[in-house]
């Protein structure tokens, strides 16, 4: 009777190496599609704000609500806070006549925090607000605080443009520099882009941002060739004139759009000393 022979050892550590050759192939490729799949839903998630904007505008004759990175004149912060008052921190008086928090305006059509935030660097709706690790007692969730807004500042992760001139030297006198951007007010204004992800850039540590803030960096919420996640971004240090290159940016417009980018192709705004990156079509 003919005795069936099994693999040998060197056989099997054959297959085995070849299937490990496999998998070192397949797994960039797969690690892209992956992170192709997270821009699709970033953008959905735009789409979801630019209609909670729109919505706003057309129930208040055409006008787009407060930004609410701005306390009058011309201090105006970075625009990636959904509550902000003057780099205070802390709670405060919702009433508050110059203090624009989006859930004021927009709670009631976006209910949903989400939508404020990448979701390739998302902030959990329940995540205690302010976080952990900030040295500041919590007074509810994400998502709580955006809702009753009294509590600032609120950071996210997309940067909200409508309404905000701080990157405007018309307006910010003496803070905007760079690129001239005159932000839409109106659901007719010539400028439609309302909002993109984050591509800014710290030269110092932000006492007034709840996370890790390393200093000279760039900061996006999308990934990129040499960066480091700091929650909920990923940094990476360099001179402040040079924009890397590599990101993709997604950035939503008033029609409905959503459109991608490379970071490359943005133009250089600053306002005082945080610079930023705008897509180039607005």
């Amino acid at each position: 009777m003919r005795v069936k022979r099994g693999f040998t050892l060197i056989e099997l550590l054959v297959v085995i190496a070849i299937i490990a050759l496999l998998l070192s192939i397949m797994m960039p490729a797969l690690s892209m599609v992956k992170e192709k799949a997270r821009l699709v839903v970033c953008g959905s998630n735009q789409k979801q704000l630019i209609y909670g904007v729109s919505m706003y505008g057309t129930e208040h004759d055409g006008k787009l609500p407060p930004n609410p990175n701005w306390v009058g004149g011309n201090n105006y912060h970075r625009p990636t806070e959904l509550n902000w008052y003057g780099n205070g921190v802390g709670t405060l008086d919702p009433t508050l006549s110059n203090y624009h928090p989006v859930g004021k305006y927009l709670g009631g059509y976006l209910p949903d925090v989400g939508v404020y935030n990448c979701t390739v660097a998302p902030i959990a709706k329940d995540t205690p607000w302010p976080p952990r690790g900030s040295k500041v007692e919590s007074v509810g969730t994400y998502n709580e605080v955006y809702q009753d807004y009294d509590f600032a500042p609120l950071h996210a992760t997309y940067m909200l443009l409508w309404n905000y001139q701080g990157y405007n030297q018309s307006v910010s006198t003496g803070g905007a520099q760079g690129e001239n951007f005159v932000a839409p007010s109106k659901m007719s204004s010539k400028n439609q882009l309302i909002l993109q992800d984050s591509l800014f850039y710290l030269p110092q540590g932000q006492g007034n941002l709840l996370w890790e803030t390393p200093s000279n960096s760039w900061y996006s919420s999308h990934n990129f060739g040499g960066a480091t996640k700091v929650d909920p971004y990923f940094v990476m240090d360099g001179p402040q004139d040079e924009i890397p290159d590599e990101i993709d940016i997604n950035a939503g417009y008033l029609d409905g759009s959503v459109q991608r980018f490379k970071s490359s192709e943005c133009y250089w705004v600053k306002n005082w000393s945080a610079a930023a990156g705008l897509v180039p079509v607005f």
